[in-house]
């Protein structure tokens, strides 16, 4: 008989079992998530995930006459938009010998791997969030479902118009653009530089579209280009409570603070000027831990998360795409 691939057994784990070690496990690997972190967080009912969002009248003159009578004025219904739930999990396989040894810097070597597969699956969701341009995918018996990601919900009309919202900049020629619905991603085009101009201009629209954004995230590259903007106001101070994972620069703009917060898992050709409340991470299954089957003399478990992103109010954001990394 042979053990089942992956097992991880004390051979394995021998960096771990207790000799003269520090009770302390040292990880270097960034855990911090500030998209997912700092969105509201909801329960899905369903692996299609719906929602609707409206929008008030544009402003018009409006004098009556005394004594008018009046037809109703013409409304615009809401409009209903989805994204498809995504499942993430990690498995890991212990030895019986493993899990029972004397592990320094953990109570038991299940318990540990089972924290660290934890955080790992959180950066995968930071990932599918802001790190990459995905299209929702239905997904079938052979295909798993994926959500669509932040840069997709960028683009399309304003709701219950014809007019298109404008949310979002491009460089040269991209052979595809956001819909503002999750069913489309950008593709190609030509990489500019990230100025403050972009920027403003970035914040400008989005104010015009009604959007109140309190956060920009940014590349940790494009966060050192972004220090050196004018409109800096100070370092180092802490941003409201909406977005509360480290130490950001307070941009003064002509609309209102912001904060510049870098991330390491943003996608590196693209930054987003975000109002947090109108978005949010909605889970049809929240994080759980499933026994598998025992077939010798290791324990299984399954950690896993269904979820999906919410996109309350795409014109309350503003994308600057195609960015030089």
């Amino acid at each position: 008989m042979a053990q089942p691939t992956n097992t991880f057994d004390s051979y394995d784990g021998a960096n771990s079992i207790r000799e003269d070690l520090a009770d302390v496990i040292y990880n270097i690997s960034p855990s911090e998530t500030p998209f997912m972190s700092n969105a509201s967080k909801g329960t899905a009912s369903s692996t299609l995930y719906e929602w609707q969002t409206d929008s008030l009248a544009d402003t018009a003159a409006n004098a009556q006459i005394e004594g008018d009578d009046y037809d109703g004025d013409a409304r615009t219904a809401t409009v209903r938009l989805n994204n498809r739930t995504q499942i993430s999990a990690k498995s890991v396989t212990i030895s019986g010998t493993d899990d029972a040894v004397d592990n320094a810097g953990m109570s038991t070597q299940m318990a540990y791997q089972l924290a660290k597969m934890g955080k790992e699956i959180k950066r995968d969701m930071e990932r599918a969030f802001v790190g990459i341009e995905n299209a929702k995918v239905a997904g079938n018996a052979s295909t798993a479902r994926e959500l669509a990601s932040v840069g997709t919900w960028y683009g399309g009309n304003k709701p219950g118009t014809s007019s298109a919202a404008g949310n979002f900049s491009k460089g040269g020629s991209p052979s595809a653009t956001p819909a503002g619905d999750g069913s489309t991603a950008i593709a190609g085009g030509t990489n500019r530089t990230f100025t403050e101009t972009l920027l403003k201009e970035g914040l400008l629209k989005a104010f015009e579209l009604g959007g109140e954004p309190e956060t920009i995230l940014m590349s940790p590259s494009h966060k050192q280009t972004a220090s050196g903007f004018a409109g800096v106001a100070s370092k180092y101070k802490d941003a409201s409570d909406r977005v509360s994972i480290g130490t950001t620069d307070i941009y003064v703009s002509d609309f209102g603070e912001v904060a510049f917060v870098p991330n390491r898992h943003q996608n590196a050709n693209r930054v987003d000027i975000l109002q947090m409340d109108m978005w949010s991470v909605d889970f049809l299954r929240p994080f759980q831990t499933t026994d598998l089957a025992k077939t010798g003399d290791a324990d299984k478990k399954l950690l896993l998360v269904e979820y999906t992103l919410c996109a309350k109010a795409p014109n309350a954001n503003f994308g600057i795409f195609n960015l030089t990394a």
